[in-house]
């Protein structure tokens, strides 16, 4: 290996990392927060390590329906789906047919329709969901 002599009394040049953006930042932690769930539930021969569960269903539902898998991350994250109006939770969305807001009964029928979408994938998330959703339609 070739070595290169430093002289002390010479400046050079120091590199200064970028900083990362928020994007690389939010990734590194859900792969260290994927690596202790998997420390937590490594699985077996026959059944992968709980991360790797929870990105294969996520995944699943995502391919299946887009609409569900946002519906699945606001129910555990935000939780807008509990506190929120129906006009509220359907303000944010827009119809693509006809470019117009989407109504309150369109929202919940839509998030009825993807509740079926996620218990086809993931059964014991897709229950909770939909029991959620009808105390929350009886409200």
């Amino acid at each position: 290996m070739d070595t290169v002599e430093l002289i002390e009394g010479m400046d050079y040049p120091e590199q200064i990392p970028e900083p990362s953006t928020p994007a690389h930042q939010i990734t590194a932690e859900i792969m260290v927060r994927l690596q202790q769930l998997d420390e937590v539930q490594q699985g077996d021969e026959s059944t992968p390590p709980a991360g790797l569960r929870l990105i294969n269903r996520l995944a699943a539902v995502a391919r299946k329906e887009r609409r569900a898998y946002r519906l699945i991350l606001d129910m555990v994250e935000d939780r807008r789906s509990f506190s929120d109006s129906l006009e509220q939770l359907a303000s944010r969305h827009v119809n693509s047919s006809r470019g117009e807001k989407t109504t309150r009964q369109s929202w919940l029928q839509n998030a009825q329709a993807d509740v079926e979408t996620i218990k086809m994938i993931w059964p014991e998330v897709g229950e909770v969901m939909g029991e959620i959703l009808k105390r929350r339609s009886k409200e």
